[in-house]
């Protein structure tokens, strides 16, 4: 009788069982999804691919290629040739002797040698002035380190009142 028990257990299917297979099929299921989804990518990518090939074989690209190179080599030709002309005229060269004299005029000018002398003196000036700056700054701020512990030693009614600066 206990064989007999046994095998009307096991025939019945129990809840863990039913749990346990259910959750094999939505397992199950999730993978198909997931490997469809991935059919469809890769198949959506070789769709992509094979369009890119045929556009880049295509005689429409092939023929905007060579309106874009004939354009642009027709653009470096036409700027070439206006730069030659204008450098070529009499105007540009003598434009380039004036601007030659004005250079060695300014160069050998009094003036400028004067101003760059008055230059140098102004700034070598500023800096000693911004270095003794500098120095009373530092000074100041030791004397100020030592002072009010002096100060409050001295005069109990002296009080160190912060401001701010806004």
């Amino acid at each position: 009788m206990q064989d007999n028990e046994q095998s009307t257990q096991s025939s019945e299917p129990t809840a863990e069982s039913t749990a346990s297979a259910s959750a094999s099929a939505s397992e199950a299921s999730t993978r198909q999804a997931t490997q469809e989804l991935m059919d469809e990518l890769t198949e959506l990518a070789n769709r992509l691919t094979n369009l890119g090939k045929s556009w880049w074989n295509s005689e429409q690209r092939k023929h905007l290629e060579q309106d874009l190179r004939t354009g642009a080599e027709s653009v470096v030709a036409s700027l070439e040739s206006s730069i030659k002309q204008v450098a070529a005229s009499q105007e540009a060269k003598e434009l380039q002797a004036k601007a030659g004299e004005v250079g060695e005029k300014v160069a050998t000018s009094k003036i400028v040698n004067d101003l760059a002398e008055a230059l140098k003196s102004g700034l070598q000036a500023l800096s000693a002035q911004l270095d003794k700056a500098a120095q009373d700054i530092e000074a100041k701020k030791q004397t100020q380190a030592t002072a009010p512990t002096d100060a409050s030693q001295d005069d109990p009614a002296t009080q160190d009142i912060p401001i701010n600066k806004a």
